[in-house]
């Protein structure tokens, strides 16, 4: 009988609930490892910790495989849970498709409610999922079936990333992946975090996608390249920078937009530009693009600008606030704020505000997004250096900074 290593990436979480799920599986199941210390606990396998100090990145899945007893590897990520006979099931799966990689449907979960997220199959077409840019929509990052022999011929994971490593792996080899979704199957997740450290995503879309595949044939096979290059090279750039603001690379994602407006103008694009700009917190910069000498009317420069101005006015009332004390005030305000405008100049003040109170931990994400948003604000840079280093964090720093403004790494 075959048998798999559930390799835990995440906070360790050993509650009744998920214990139960793995002794449904435990015919299957050889041993769990979790990175970090867990307790013990009386199970029919063994559990065991590594004792990493880091709990997620492709440096602590390479220590998982790597220490790992079984050719068959589970991931799961923290608060997953398995319905009954999920691991035969998908050891079954991948025994007939041969796949490398096989995976469940998903039952998410937030709080009470539950949604299901029943993927398609794309066995035999993962090469055509490129274009999406997104991976992450077709394949789940937990109640992924893998094996040894499958992660060690594909060089491994990339240890310099600490978040989107699998799917880095999966763009690196899809041209000879077999990905497979077990149809009949599912697992449920309840995300334990709202905060996504998005720009190790958008590192990834710059420095693997873009070039590891020929745009033309592979990336944006769908655009009119021989017809009218310069519309498909814009249009191909527009994309791109829309897909890293979705990452919040707000200052990566400019430049292509630059680029695409260089190559055709076009309002659409135009308008994705000042968007960045405006979240950036450069509202110079936004209300120079808005204008008639970029093509826009009068009336859409106006509308354009007055909104600009409304949301510049509203971060600098709330500055005078936090200088002032208002802290309270500032909380309230901000929910307000946060539901016409989510820039980088609102994220900076939130951990302003955390600060102030004493709030480190809280202090740290908001700037870490504020600097994602916008790496060359020396203020942000400043207060989001400053917390590291009561927090010990200035190597999660440094490496930020390196996926957002290097433009070339090695893979170790």
């Amino acid at each position: 009988m075959e048998k798999v290593s559930i390799l835990i990436t995440g906070e360790p979480v050993l509650d009744d609930e998920f214990l139960s799920s793995l002794e449904l599986n435990g015919e299957f199941i050889g041993e769990v490892i979790f990175p970090g210390e867990v307790r013990k606990t009386d199970t029919s396998f063994p559990i065991r910790s590594l004792n990493l100090t880091e709990l997620k990145g492709g440096k602590v899945r390479n220590s998982l495989v790597k220490e790992a007893n079984y050719e068959n590897l589970l991931f799961l990520e923290s608060k997953t849970l398995l319905e009954e006979d999920l691991v035969e099931e998908l050891l079954e799966e991948k025994k007939e498709s041969r796949a490398d990689f096989v995976f469940p449907n998903l039952i998410l979960r937030e709080g009470d409610k539950e949604k299901v997220n029943n993927y398609a199959q794309v066995l035999g077409r993962e090469v055509e999922l490129i274009p999406s840019l997104s991976l992450e929509d077709y394949v789940p990052e937990t109640s992924l079936l893998t094996s040894k022999e499958v992660v060690e011929k594909g060089g491994g994971f990339n240890s310099f990333l600490e978040d989107y490593e699998l799917y880095e792996f999966m763009y690196r080899n899809v041209r000879k992946l077999k990905l497979s979704l077990s149809e009949l199957s599912y697992a449920t997740y309840e995300p334990l975090t709202s905060f996504i450290d998005t720009a190790y995503r958008a590192f990834v879309l710059r420095e693997v996608v873009l070039k590891e595949f020929d745009w033309e044939r592979e990336l944006f096979p769908y655009l009119s390249w021989k017809e009218n290059e310069k519309v498909a090279k814009a249009t191909a750039l527009t994309l791109i920078g829309k897909k890293l603001a979705s990452y919040y690379d707000y200052f990566n994602a400019q430049n292509y937009l630059r680029g695409a407006l260089l190559s055709f103008h076009n309002k659409e694009t135009l308008r994705e530009l000042v968007e960045c700009f405006l979240n950036m917190g450069l509202f110079e910069k936004a209300r120079e693009f808005a204008s008639t000498s970029q093509g826009l009317t009068g009336e859409e420069v106006e509308r354009e600008r007055e909104r600009i101005s409304k949301i510049e006015q509203l971060i600098k009332e709330l500055e005078e606030a936090v200088k002032e004390g208002k802290v309270r005030e500032v909380i309230v305000a901000s929910g307000q704020v946060l539901e016409v405008y989510r820039g980088a100049p609102l994220y900076n003040l939130l951990g302003v505000v955390n600060w102030i109170i004493k709030n480190s931990d809280s202090a740290f994400k908001f700037f870490y997004k504020a600097t994602t948003m916008n790496p060359l604000n020396e203020d942000y840079l400043y207060n989001l250096t400053e917390v590291a280093k009561e927090l010990s964090l200035t190597p999660k720093v440094e490496k930020l900074l390196k996926a957002l403004l290097e433009d070339n790494f090695e893979r170790s």
